[in-house]
């Protein structure tokens, strides 16, 4: 005979309170790539960034954001009643459920921030740890609004941070 132990009541995740039953102190912008974890707080009424931080996970992606939201916390005090949370990266879309936060894919992320922060630019070209992407903004002449052109390497780490940490080891360079 087999034993069986009951399964044991979850607890319901936390989400971010709605927008409006709360004053919005702050943006939490997480990401969670395949080699490091980036994490940013912007004043949600100056669009400041207040802190920031970036580390390497060594493959202990979500005990790394852990770490950095109880940071934020205890630094900026940051709580799911006065902050929204965005999550990107290829370690995001696991994690978002996890921590309250919404996902969003990374060309997009990447895209709204050079729209909103540098709307002057017509390309930028994002190196990863394991990819490389590139977005053109390009005017349609149709509706006079900017397209965006997203184009990312999916086939080998070549030309990505996986390789200027192997020219850097041989150089010895930390």
């Amino acid at each position: 005979m087999v034993a069986t132990l009951p399964r044991p009541k979850r607890k319901p995740r936390a989400n971010p309170v709605p927008l409006g039953e709360t004053k919005l102190a702050y943006y939490v912008g997480v990401d969670v790539g395949s080699t490091t974890v980036k994490t940013v707080i912007v004043d949600a009424a100056t669009d400041q960034m207040i802190w920031s931080d970036y580390q390497r996970h060594e493959t202990k992606q979500p005990e790394k954001v852990l770490e950095f939201l109880n940071r934020m916390q205890a630094d900026a005090g940051i709580a799911p009643n006065n902050c929204r949370m965005f999550i990107t990266g290829s370690g995001g879309s696991n994690i978002a459920p996890l921590i309250g936060a919404k996902f969003v894919q990374e060309v997009t992320a990447v895209s709204l921030a050079v729209e909103k922060l540098h709307p002057e630019v017509n390309s930028v070209i994002e190196l990863g740890g394991q990819d490389a992407k590139i977005i053109v903004f390009k005017e349609d002449e149709a509706s006079g609004r900017k397209k965006k052109i997203p184009s990312m390497n999916d086939k080998c780490a070549g030309g990505t941070g996986a390789v200027i940490d192997k020219i850097n080891a041989k150089l010895k360079i930390p």
